[in-house]
């Protein structure tokens, strides 16, 4: 049986921008109507269903605002979900009026493939799930209203003494007289399957006698519910998952001069897409290592990491420095709402020099492991994190030499409810003392630190060792 694709509409004045998007939701597996105006797409949405809207802020004639306000003001379009997307407008207040025009998300460009199609995605899931909530709270008061619990009276050898018409209705008008053998199964209370029905059953011994009551109510709706409702979980665990992939590196870079192994744990929220991730980004001088972690969790948070990822490479390797390419994804975090903060520490090492340079915004400070002595933190501070307007970022430096290690990570490997974060970097410090191997020190700090209980945050690590030759 084949699955009809969802069918979007894409309105944008801009060509170029058009076709991008378009071929982005094409490639997954969406089709695609476009329009390069407001007034076309809402005339167009008007006639023509819908699965989801996704509208470009600025066209002429009537803004991408206004063609939102115009969808959501009618009774037959306003239940189909509206995205806004946005090149210029990425001040907080273009972004609070897209969503008070009663948008249902509002994305920054560049946008990356994966982030955008999982929005969409998101967005889809939650009309399917509340129009099946509204069918299922129908259903259940028409039920309600229609009928009443099916009831009867059985002797000590199970044999039918009295029913109620909704129990002949079940069994038969000759139900009294009889012994049913489908409730020799439901003697007790339980639930009880009769043909393609479920039925919750209620058993009450009459005081003073050896009679039963048995109380039957059809749940067949509510456990059909909780079947698709698990299914549509599962499903969001597999996107869930997969999106998480797509923050992370499909590998490493492989240099005889510096060895690397990293590691990602998802929380125990595992339905929930985390903003831990880390990156080794190759230049033309060395090698980038960045830890990062993103302020929440959802769509929102991956989103915005997935943003601070693809535009630090691009800085990379556009030249900039560690400082000046902070202070740029200080100013994104800033004009945008997808999240209130971030965090993120940077180092670059050069092929050619055994310092580091660092630019650290409000991260957990590297523990490095000198070839010839305890380990201990890298760093005695850092700079504010990114998301406060004006902030500005310093870059420090320390030595790097030959057999020397690095571990790089996030807090959930540290953090614990109810203690000090100063306790988890000191635990961790210790643990990081006479292990050999990064792979071998990776699984003796996971162990040591998170155990066998699932983490109540996402953990990324990255180690890295100057080789020596």
């Amino acid at each position: 049986m084949s699955v009809v694709a969802p069918q979007i509409l894409l309105a944008d004045d801009d060509e170029v921008g058009r076709y991008v998007i378009a071929t982005m939701l094409r490639r997954s597996g969406f089709t695609v109507v476009e329009v390069d105006n407001g007034l076309d797409a809402v005339s167009t949405v008007q006639s023509t269903p819908f699965d989801l809207a996704v509208l470009d802020v600025k066209m002429p004639g009537l803004d991408g605002f206004e063609a939102c306000r115009r969808i959501k003001s009618d009774d037959a379009t306003r239940h189909i979900p509206v995205l806004m997307l946005s090149a210029t407008f990425m001040e907080t207040e273009a972004q609070v009026e897209g969503l008070e025009t009663g948008a249902d998300a509002y994305l920054t460009q560049p946008v990356e493939a994966p982030v955008l199609a999982a929005t969409i995605r998101s967005l889809l899931r939650a009309r399917s799930l509340e129009s099946e909530v509204r069918v299922a709270a129908t259903e259940w008061s028409t039920t309600f209203d229609a009928i009443t619990d099916a009831v009867a009276v059985l002797d000590a050898n199970g044999v039918v003494q009295r029913a109620n018409p909704a129990f002949k209705v079940t069994f038969g008008d000759d139900v009294v007289g009889s012994r049913l053998e489908a409730l020799d199964v439901g003697r007790e209370s339980g639930e009880l399957q009769l043909g393609e029905r479920t039925h919750s059953v209620r058993v009450d011994l009459v005081p003073g006698s050896e009679r039963l009551v048995v109380t039957l109510s059809d749940i067949t709706a509510a456990r059909r519910t909780e079947r698709e409702r698990a299914a549509a979980l599962a499903r969001e665990r597999t996107i869930s998952r997969a999106l998480q992939q797509t923050l992370l590196p499909e590998r490493l870079p492989s240099d005889a001069r510096l060895a690397l192994h990293a590691w990602h744990l998802a929380a125990e929220q595992e339905l929930i897409v985390g903003g831990d991730w880390y990156d080794v980004i190759e230049t033309r001088e060395g090698v980038w290592l960045v830890i990062g972690d993103v302020a929440g969790h959802g769509v929102a948070a991956a989103a915005q990491a997935g943003q601070l990822r693809h535009s630090l490479r691009v800085y990379a390797h556009e030249g900039f420095g560690l400082a000046e390419s902070v202070f740029r994804l200080n100013e994104l975090v800033t004009g945008t709402e997808l999240t209130d903060m971030a965090t993120m520490c940077i180092l670059a090492l050069t092929h050619d020099s055994d310092e580091v340079r660092v630019v650290s915004a409000g991260h957990p400070a590297p523990v490095l492991i000198p070839r010839d002595g305890p380990p201990r933190l890298a760093l005695s501070g850092h700079d504010v994190v990114l998301g406060v307007v004006g902030a500005h970022y310093e870059e420090f430096t320390f030595a790097f030499a030959p057999g020397d290690r690095l571990v790089l990570y996030t807090d959930g490997l540290v953090e614990r409810p109810g203690e000090l974060i100063d306790d988890g970097l000191e635990q961790l410090v210790h643990e990081c003392a006479g292990v050999a191997g990064l792979e071998a020190l990776r699984a003796h700090i996971v162990e040591r630190l998170v155990g066998d209980i699932h983490p109540r945050d996402d953990v990324a690590l990255l180690l890295a060792e100057r080789c020596v030759h």
